[in-house]
Formats: structure tokens, sequence, C-alpha cells
């Protein structure tokens, strides 16, 4: 572990913003009495977390996957399966349960999953969605199409917990990317002949990331299992759950630990808005659709990184404009 990250001006300056933003929303909260924008701004921060998980493998590792949802309801029917099975002790433990759950089944698909790139891998994933959501569609004993519903706790800790829990894994990613395996990951994305020449292991590397994606995302699900009480398949495990993980890291930018949280807020929020705006069934869809032809059209990598580039274009130019007013100056004195 390399100690300098936590000494680093971004770690110090990101833990003093998670901050503010938390005791902001717990202003939010307490205004609102955990009414609708309390709820949405929750609801957001789930897809965060999963946005965080599916990143790793997506973007550090850049293999896109449309199969996350699997993970995700994984970690909420855990809850739901071993409640029913007669559990009456503190969901939280069954939130870690459906984590190491949804980690060990990533290990386990990882072999054959993993021997694939590309557009093969994409397909894999988007099958293994399809089968996990008409099971769980078809199955009595899992519930069926009416779902589980879940003993939670608290709706206040529950709230505050999913916010903190949000921020805690962005942390977690960015200690996790700025060390050696961070530099492994990005290794296996960018060169991985090269990474492999020099001693990584390709196959061992995408299996740490999609394990520790997958965990990531099955807290999320758990968490959400919590969140409403109540699960179904169309609510965990259908196809719009894998796009709405993906869209949120993609649009805020791949690759990097704020581009899940820029990304969540936007897809969820703009989702959320053109829903109550938009009365057509599934114009919200067309809202998404449009802003993710305006984010390929001017800002490929996505609206973090491309805010990064602006950033430095514009302290180059202002240092430029302050050099030539400086030289300007001296030629006056002399």
């Amino acid at each position: 572990m390399n100690k300098s990250v936590f000494k680093s001006r971004n770690f110090i300056i990101g833990c003093i913003v998670s901050v503010i933003l938390f005791i902001a929303y717990q202003v939010i909260y307490s205004v609102t009495n955990g009414g609708y924008i309390a709820n949405i701004i929750v609801y957001i921060c789930l897809f965060v977390i999963a946005g965080q998980g599916w990143n790793l493998l997506g973007g550090y590792i850049g293999e896109i996957s449309f199969g996350h949802a699997v993970f995700f309801g994984l970690g909420a029917y855990t809850i739901g399966i071993v409640q029913k099975m007669g559990f009456k002790g503190n969901p939280l433990f069954l939130v870690v349960l459906g984590m190491l759950i949804s980690a060990l089944f990533a290990l386990i698909i990882s072999y054959p999953l993993l021997r694939i790139r590309g557009f093969s891998f994409l397909i894999g994933t988007f099958g293994l969605g399809v089968i996990f959501y008409n099971v769980f569609k078809s199955n009595q004993d899992l519930g069926s199409n009416q779902g589980m519903y879940i003993k939670s706790l608290d709706k206040g800790f529950v709230f505050s917990l999913i916010v903190v829990l949000a921020i805690v894994t962005s942390i977690f990613v960015y200690v996790l990317v700025n060390n050696n395996l961070g530099l492994k990951f990005k290794a296996v994305r960018d060169a991985s002949d090269a990474a492999e020449m020099i001693g990584v292991n390709i196959y061992r590397t995408k299996t740490i990331a999609l394990v520790i994606g997958a965990a990531i995302t099955g807290l999320a699900g758990g968490m959400f299992a919590l969140y409403s009480s109540h699960i179904a398949p169309s609510t965990c495990y259908e196809t719009s759950i894998s796009n709405d993980i993906l869209l949120g890291s993609y649009i805020g930018g791949c690759g990097t630990v704020i581009g899940p949280v820029i990304g969540g807020f936007t897809v969820l929020g703009l989702q959320e808005w053109a829903r109550n705006v938009i009365s057509v069934s599934g114009g919200h869809n067309l809202v998404l659709g449009l802003l993710l032809i305006v984010v390929m059209m001017v800002a490929r990598e996505g609206i973090w990184p491309e805010c990064v580039k602006a950033y430095k274009k514009l302290r180059v130019y202002l240092k430029n404009k302050k050099q030539i007013k400086s030289d300007g100056s001296l030629k006056k004195e002399c």
C-alpha cells in the first residue's frame, strides 16, 4: 500500500468535500423530512456505488460489462432469501453476505468469461443478465414476478448509511487505483501484451477487478433491498439496471473515480426529471439517448475528463497571458 496516496492533495480535498456533502445531505433530509429530494439523492447514491464497482472492470481494465445487474441482484436477493428462511438478525450482516456471494459468483464465472474479449465479452455478460432475470422471474420459490418483501431498518439510518457508503466506496476505489494494483489495471487496459511481457498476469488482474467490482455492486444491491423494502426481478435483474450502471460511468468518465459520481447524478437525475415532465411512456429513455449522443459528440471520454482538459487548457492560457503581460511590462521599463 502506497502511504503517499493518503497524504496527496487530491485525497485530502476529496475527504473534505465528502464531509461537506454528507453534512449537506443531512440538512436536506432534515428540511424535507426524508421526502422526495432526499429519497432521490439516496437512490442515485446506490448507482454511484454500483458504478464504482462496474468502473473497476469497464473503466480501468477496459472490458465493457453489460451484466452487472447480476451482482446487483445477488446482493439484493441474498437478503430476501435468507430472511425468508427465518433469519431475524441485523440485515446489515446479510448485506455483507450478499457482497461475499456476489464476489464468489464473480470468481466462479471469471475463468470462462475473462477468456473472451471485446464484443464477445459484452454479449456474454448481457446473456448472463438475461438468464438471471428469467430464472428469478419464473421461479416461485424466489418470489417470481411478485418479488419479496424485506425487513429493513430505520429509514433515516438506511438513507444516511447509503450516502456514507457511496463516499467510502469512492474513496476506496481512489486508493485502490492509485496503488500498484491500479497500475496493473491500467497496464492491462492500455498495453496488455507489454504488461504480460513484464510479468503481469492478465487473467489474474482481470479476475481481481471483476471480483472486487462484483462485491461493490453486490453492496449496492443489498442496500437497495433495505432502501426499497421490496425486491423483484424487474427492479434487480432487468437490463435497464445494467444500462444505468454502465451509462453512469461512461457518461461521467470511464477510468476515473469522479466519473461514476458525476455520471450517476446526471443519468439518474435526468431520468427522474424526464419521468415527471414527459407524459409519453418511455420518454425518459429518449432524453437519455439524446444525452448519450451529445456526450459522444462533444465529450467522448466523458464529462469529467473533458472538464479536466478544459481546466488545464485554461491554466496554460492564463499562465501564458500573464507571461506576455509580464514581458511587456519589462520592455516598457527598459
